[in-house]
């Protein structure tokens, strides 16, 4: 009965884990509007491929005023420099601002980003 109560642990710890790796993204349309807990799919054309839960969005690079990773903070008791009292105020999360890219430049940046952040496989999901 304990072995089994220990590798539940084991598998709850290693889903918690894994449930930690996916990368959350964060979308700013040029009209404003925010869409939040995104995983990036890939670019096809002058497209990029999203997905948040089941749906799948396709956003033209066009519309695209700023991709944002949002980076998992961890608040802190004590004050760390470049800090303001500990505070979580999303410093740590890697902004790439488009507006004033032309699309060849953004197909890029986004190519760039895709590399440096693969999406992840189906079978992860």
């Amino acid at each position: 009965m304990r072995l089994l109560f220990v590798a539940a642990l084991a598998l709850l710890g290693a889903t918690r884990v894994m449930a930690q790796e996916v990368e959350r993204w964060q979308i700013t349309l040029n009209d404003g509007r925010i869409i939040w807990e995104l995983q990036l799919v890939r670019m096809r054309g002058d497209t990029l491929v999203a997905r948040h839960a089941d749906s799948t969005y396709r956003f033209p690079l066009s519309q695209l005023d700023e991709l944002r990773l949002v980076v998992k903070a961890e608040r802190h008791q004590t004050p760390e420099p470049d800090r303001y009292g500990g505070v979580l105020n999303g410093a740590d999360d890697e902004i790439y601002r488009l507006t004033l890219y032309s699309l060849p430049e953004r197909r890029e940046i986004i190519g760039k980003i895709l590399k440096d952040h693969p999406p992840p496989s189906p079978d992860s999901r």
